[in-house]
Order: C-alpha cells, then sequence, then structure tokens
C-alpha cells in the first residue's frame, strides 16, 4: 500500500454500446407519454400528481449526481475519484428536467390548492411568498444554480480528461463548498415550493432536510447500482476494487441511519406538540390504507441498508449491494407517494398502470441522458491529480 511508483490504470474510455439500448430507453419515453395522455382523458389528477412524484423522483437523483460531486472536491477527497465520474452523469438529466418543468405551470392550479384565484389562504401572508409567479422564478433560479454552477463543476472534470490542467481541479474545490451552500437553499425552496406546499396548512422546519436525506441516499443507491454495471462490464473493472464498493455501501449504510433520524425527529415533535394543524398531516397518512406504506418506509429506507451492510463482506459483495440500492430506491418512490397521494385521496391508491407507465417514461428520459454522457466521456476522470492514491488506497492510512 505503501509503494511509491505510479499505479498504471489503462483508461477504460466511454461507454461503447450500440443502438439497442438507446431504443428501448426510448420506447420506455414513448410509452410513458402514451399513459401519461391516457391518464389526462381518464384522471386528470391522478395523472398529474403521478407526473410530480416521478418528477421529483429523478430530479432528486439527478441533482444528487452534483452534489455527490461537490462534496468531493469539497472535502479534497481521494477514495471517490475512480467513482466520481458515475455520479457526475446523473447530472446530464437536469436540462431535460428543466424541459420537464414547464409542465408544472399547466398542473400548478390541479395540484395546489393556493393557485385557484378563488382559494381563501388560511394565512393571509402565504399569498406572497405562495403564488404562480414566485413559485416558477424560483424554480427557474434553482436550475439556474444547478445547471450554471453545479454542472460547471461536471464540465470542468471532463474537460481535465483532455487538458490535465490542475487549475481546473483547483476551481473546483473552490466551487464545490459555494455549491453546496446555494444547495441548502435550492432544495429548501423545492421541496417547500412542489411538495409542502400541496397542504398549504400544513408546515415543518424539518422537512427540506427530510427530504435531502432521500434525495442523498437514492442518488448513492442509483450509482452504486451504475457503478457495479460498469464494474462487470469490465470498464470499471481496474479502477474500483473492494475498497471502494465497501466505502460506498458505507456511505450508504451511514446516512439511511441520518435519513430515519431526521424522519422520526419530525414525527416525534408533531406527536408531542398535538397541534390540529400539524397531526392532520400525520393522521391522513396513517389512516385509510396508507399506514402500510408508514411502515414499509423505514424498513426499505433503515433496516433493510442498515442491517444488511453492516458486516463487511456484504458491503464488499455486488450483488447485495444491487439488491440494497434497488430497495432504497423504492423505498424513495412510495416515500414520495407517501407524501404526494393522500392529499387527493383519503384511502390507499393501489399502484397501476398508471403509476407504472409513468415510471417508465421518466425512467425511460431518465436512462436516455445517463446513457448519453457516459458514452461520450470516459467513465474515470483519468487525470485527476489523486487517482493515483485513490488506485493504491491510500487515504485508507491517512
Amino acid at each position: 500500500m505503501h509503494e511509491q511508483e505510479t499505479v498504471r490504470l489503462s483508461d477504460p474510455g466511454p461507454l461503447k454500446v450500440g443502438r439497442k439500448p438507446e431504443i428501448v430507453l426510448a420506447a420506455l419515453a414513448a410509452l410513458g407519454l402514451i399513459v401519461f395522455l391516457a391518464g389526462l382523458a381518464i384522471d386528470p389528477t391522478r395523472a398529474w400528481y403521478n407526473f410530480l412524484i416521478d418528477y421529483f423522483f429523478f430530479l432528486a437523483i439527478g441533482v444528487a449526481g452534483i452534489v455527490l460531486t461537490a462534496i468531493h472536491y469539497a472535502t479534497d477527497s481521494t477514495w471517490s475519484v475512480t467513482v466520481r465520474r458515475v455520479a457526475e452523469g446523473l447530472s446530464a438529466y437536469l436540462p431535460v428536467s428543466l424541459v420537464l418543468s414547464l409542465a408544472l405551470i399547466i398542473c400548478i392550479p390541479v395540484l395546489y390548492q393556493w393557485a385557484v384565484p378563488t382559494h381563501v389562504h388560511l394565512w393571509h401572508e402565504k399569498h406572497i411568498y405562495l403564488n404562480r409567479t414566485f413559485v416558477i422564478g424560483r424554480q427557474l433560479l434553482c436550475y439556474g444554480i444547478w445547471i450554471w454552477i453545479g454542472m460547471g463543476l461536471v464540465r470542468r472534470s471532463v474537460k481535465q480528461d483532455i487538458s490535465g490542467d490542475v487549475a481546473l481541479y483547483r476551481r473546483n474545490r473552490t466551487m464545490g463548498p459555494v455549491f453546496l451552500l446555494l444547495f441548502a437553499l435550492t432544495i429548501t425552496f423545492t421541496s417547500f415550493d412542489l411538495l409542502m406546499s400541496l397542504e398549504e396548512s400544513w408546515y415543518s422546519t424539518i422537512f427540506p432536510v427530510y427530504i435531502f436525506s432521500g434525495l442523498f441516499l437514492s442518488g448513492y443507491a442509483t450509482a452504486s447500482i451504475l457503478v457495479v454495471y460498469l464494474r462487470r462490464a469490465g470498464y470499471l473493472r481496474e479502477a474500483v476494487k473492494d475498497y471502494h464498493l465497501r466505502d460506498m455501501a458505507t456511505w450508504m449504510m451511514a446516512f439511511s441511519v441520518f435519513m430515519i433520524y431526521i424522519g422520526f425527529s419530525q414525527y416525534m415533535l408533531i406527536w408531542y406538540a398535538n397541534l390540529p394543524v400539524e397531526i392532520g398531516y400525520m393522521m391522513k397518512r396513517s389512516a385509510g390504507g396508507w399506514g402500510y406504506i408508514f411502515i414499509l418506509l423505514p424498513l426499505l429506507k433503515w433496516i433493510i441498508p442498515f442491517v444488511v451492510l453492516m458486516p463487511d463482506r456484504c458491503r464488499k459483495s455486488e450483488t447485495v449491494i444491487v439488491l440494497v440500492s434497488l430497495a432504497v430506491l423504492l423505498g424513495q418512490w412510495l416515500d414520495l407517494y407517501w407524501i404526494v397521494a393522500p392529499v387527493f385521496s383519503e384511502r390507499l391508491v393501489l399502484v397501476s398502470w398508471m403509476e407504472i407507465g409513468v415510471f417508465l417514461g421518466f425512467a425511460g428520459l431518465f436512462g436516455l441522458s445517463v446513457l448519453r454522457f457516459y458514452k461520450k466521456h470516459s467513465l474515470v476522470a483519468v487525470n485527476d491529480p489523486k487517482l493515483d492514491e485513490c488506485l493504491k488506497g491510500r487515504y485508507l492510512h491517512v
């Protein structure tokens, strides 16, 4: 581990696949559009809240790609050099998500009571914050920060592959903390505007932190699945060692504890305070069959990742990591479903063709965006100044 010679890593290059995966993903996107349009004809409200759920689910993963990249630079990490490019690829979805966000202009009056012209705000001051123009403006501001500053980290990273300019690395080390500070503001805006304002009478100051924990956890789960796939395909076989997998799994296990801590804190404070304006939120999501999902959430997003990944050998197992990551992603989607759907139905709405179809449509668009990024750029940051240390595992002894 302490040898002085440089470790030679052959550049895996971009992902080399034919047209078939893109055709399949495009077909899924088209199927999703057809299902969504059919849903609008049958049940417009259900179609739109499914759009919101899947829009936020994949948006969170795309933003998580930048967050993971920014954390890497802000902490001057060594261990994550060889897996960083995989996380960077997740951000390729954000320009597509920006286009999809335009649909929110249409669905705002359908999903949000505060947008109905005849609606009377319970708190008069809220109309200053919750109005259509201000909400749209805030979302455009968030995308501007994510794409301009956040994706700027990615652009400089891939540019360094060609030029090898260390100044690009230093620039990203400066901009990483800047982005994280702005991200705290943007995720607060987004979680308030798109999710919490579905019920104007309810509020929670810890809610954005809970949403962030789900964003981070689902982002790591997605990156872990992709790393395992690319490793098995041979692209990352030299670059990603067992200890890299263990570190990714450890992060996922640790953040599952943070997620349940924040979720329990929110629940405990609502239960303890017993305020009518707050308890209605939890009562609605604990009755009418919604309580079953409420029980599933800690199982999928905390117990499974924490208990299963506790043994060291499981954190080095590709199969275990993929299965746990899939459980986490299922839990994240159900969490958003549990947050959104009870606003429009007192009884549990079972997942049907509409939920599956709309999800597959978003998955197709997300997959196309990420696939094209991987086909265009090297799958490892080959000119990163800390690549040699990462490959030797020197950070394990710091």
